[in-house]
């Protein structure tokens, strides 16, 4: 138990430090925490039998749904309106025809038989929007290829999973005629996704419901609500033979498109377990590896590597786009763009417990194409989208990092105004405020009022006032008649 309590607390200490240290120097931070967990199975050889395929699969599986979840709550029901169609045709067409392209490949390259060889092809060609945007960076993207990026990458990992479901099923049960076996697979298609639907919608406006109705005793339980519904819509999809996946995807959306109490600490919650559950994703994958093999996969990895950057990711981006109104630039960069994260690990675990034939070199090439679409793409994804000039001006600062110093120097006080207070129906400039304070809300009932110089106040008004740490004593000397609540950092 110690041990692995140090274990987990090397890992993400040395997540977060390589982190921001990759960041500084431009380096792509996932390829770090691989090197992590290659280097702790190296020295601690017993790690491997407790953190077996199997138990790595179901974590992976759950990292993965905390991962989608968070993308879910990114991303609005409008956005997703506005380019369901090349997305989905990204999802779906895309994925069946990179992973035959890779499959193809696979076969030719290392060998083995076809239905290992479409395992690798499927896991392959599944891209992860987070390292997307993580190696752009502070860099702003159009929004239409923004949106299609990030609702491409929460719809592929569903279709991806069945299809690697289908292909294990094959390995394990006697096969039908291809014309029963492909009705088979296109019933289990719809009924999967169908039940993940709708149970994502489903539950989305439940915990949408019980956020805004239900009232906590504590802000910080609210991120522990959302969790528990991301958990529920994910298991209980799961349970009914659906897409867990895209039903806890479908669920942030859900939430996200409709009014949420805490909403920035919620989100901001799910952004650090999402990157933590990024961490967990690359150090498994390092547990698995055989430094000492590399020298035999890495002319096939490097080949195979190549394929899927390429071709068959620019092939399946070019036809399923066809039609959909994207420029030769805006393609280029969609097919470029399309960086391999999570998804392929948690895949190709997927094989690995099922002790596919030739699982070990199979993990081993995926880690070659991993980390290949990480380091090459992700130092090139955002001088290409400047060079392609498909980015808009954006703050030189991040407004996470803008609320971030602001923090340090500021804070918020609650004023409510009194029956008896001198600035009842006084116009707000009216009003002296000290030096470097701003009244930036008014709360009237359940109703906020953008303060304006004629706005006048009322009985039972509460201002919210934004002010420099120095002058909260003024404010409160100001308003001697009124209740001042605590003055509290900025959300």
């Amino acid at each position: 138990m110690n041990t692995m309590t140090l274990m987990v607390a090397i890992v993400l200490l040395a997540g977060v430090l390589l982190a921001r240290a990759n960041k500084r120097f431009g380096f792509p931070a996932l390829i770090s925490f691989v090197a992590v967990g290659s280097a702790l199975a190296s020295l601690v050889p017993g790690v491997l039998e407790n953190i077996t395929p199997k138990v790595a699969k179901d974590l992976s599986y759950l990292a993965l749904a905390f991962i989608l979840f968070e993308g879910g709550l990114h991303t609005s029901a409008r956005r997703v309106q506005r380019v369901w169609r090349p997305a989905m045709s990204l999802a779906t067409i895309g994925v069946l025809i990179s992973s035959a392209i890779m499959t193809g490949f696979a076969h030719m390259v290392l060998g083995i038989s076809w239905v290992p060889a479409a395992m690798l092809g499927v896991a392959a060609s599944s891209t992860d929007a987070a390292s997307v945007f993580s190696v752009l960076g502070n860099t702003s993207l159009r929004r239409r290829l923004t949106d299609v990026l990030e609702v491409e990458s929460g719809t592929n990992d569903p279709m991806s999973f069945f299809l690697i479901t289908i292909l294990m099923q094959w390995i394990h049960q006697p096969h039908l005629s291809i014309s029963e076996e492909i009705g088979r697979v296109i019933v289990l298609f719809c009924l999967e996704m169908a039940v993940g639907l709708v149970i994502g919608v489903v539950i989305g406006l439940l915990a949408s419901y019980v956020n805004r109705y239900v009232k906590l005793d504590t802000g910080g339980l609210y991120p522990t609500l959302s969790l528990g519904f991301a958990l529920l819509s994910f298991g209980l999809a799961q349970s009914l033979y659906g897409s867990g996946f895209l039903a806890v995807y479908v669920t942030g959306v859900v939430m996200s498109s409709r009014q949420m109490e805490h909403r920035y600490t919620i989100v901001r919650f799910h952004e650090g377990l999402a990157w933590t559950m990024h961490v967990l994703m690359f150090v498994v994958l390092g547990f698995f590896l055989v430094p000492r093999d590399f020298a035999y996969v890495f002319v096939p990895g490097v080949a195979l590597a190549a394929a899927a950057l390429l071709v068959a990711r620019p092939v399946a981006v070019w036809i399923s786009t066809i039609g959909m109104r994207f420029t030769i630039r805006e393609r280029a960069f969609i097919a470029w763009a399309g960086l391999r994260g999570a998804a392929p690990i948690v895949l190709i675990l997927s094989a690995v417990e099922s002790e596919v034939t030739g699982y070990i070199v199979m993990i081993e090439v995926v880690f070659f194409i991993v980390i290949a679409s990480t380091l090459i793409q992700g130092l090139t994804v955002q001088p290409l989208s400047e060079k392609f000039d498909l980015v808009d001006a954006t703050p030189s600062e991040d407004i996470v990092d803008l609320l971030s110093l602001t923090r340090e120097t500021a804070l918020v006080v609650p004023v409510e105004i009194a029956a008896d207070s001198p600035y009842v129906e006084k116009r707000l400039s009216e009003v002296r405020f000290p030096e470097n304070t701003l009244c930036y809300g008014v709360v009237r009932g359940s109703r906020v009022v953008v303060p304006r110089g004629s706005t006048r106040l009322r009985v039972g008004d509460h201002l919210l006032v934004i002010a420099e740490m120095s002058q909260v004593a003024a404010l409160k000397a100001m308003f001697d008649k009124d209740q001042v609540g605590q003055a509290t950092m900025l959300p």
